[in-house]
C-alpha cells in the first residue's frame, strides 16, 4: 500500500512541477507525513533535480546557447556549493531539519 501510495504522490507532484513548478511542495509535505526520514526525502528529490539540471545544460550546451569555456569556470564553485550543501544538511538532526 505504502508504495503505491508513493507512486501516486510523486505522479502528482511531477505532473505538477512539469506544468506549473513547485512539485515539491507537494512531495515534500506528503513523504514526510509518510514518515519517511527527512535527509532521505531531500536526497529524494535533489537527485532528480540534478538530472533535470543537466539536461537543461546539455539541451543549451548542443544549441550552441552556451560556452564550454563559461560551464567549466563555474564548475568548481558548483562543486563546493552542493558538496557545502550536502554535508551541512547532514550535520543537523532530524527533529531540526523537521522544523
Amino acid at each position: 500500500m505504502t508504495i503505491i501510495l508513493l507512486l501516486a504522490i510523486s505522479f502528482a507532484a511531477s505532473f505538477v512541477g512539469t506544468l506549473a513548478g513547485g512539485g515539491g511542495l507537494i512531495g515534500m509535505p506528503s513523504l514526510l507525513l509518510i514518515g519517511l526520514p527527512i535527509h532521505q526525502i531531500i536526497g529524494s528529490v535533489k537527485f532528480p533535480n540534478m538530472i533535470s539540471s543537466f539536461s537543461s545544460f546539455y539541451i543549451l550546451f548542443k544549441k550552441k546557447q552556451l560556452k564550454l569555456k563559461d560551464a567549466l569556470q563555474l564548475i568548481p564553485f558548483a562543486l563546493f556549493g552542493g558538496l557545502r550543501g550536502g554535508l551541512l544538511a547532514n550535520s543537523f538532526s532530524e527533529k531540526a531539519m523537521n522544523l
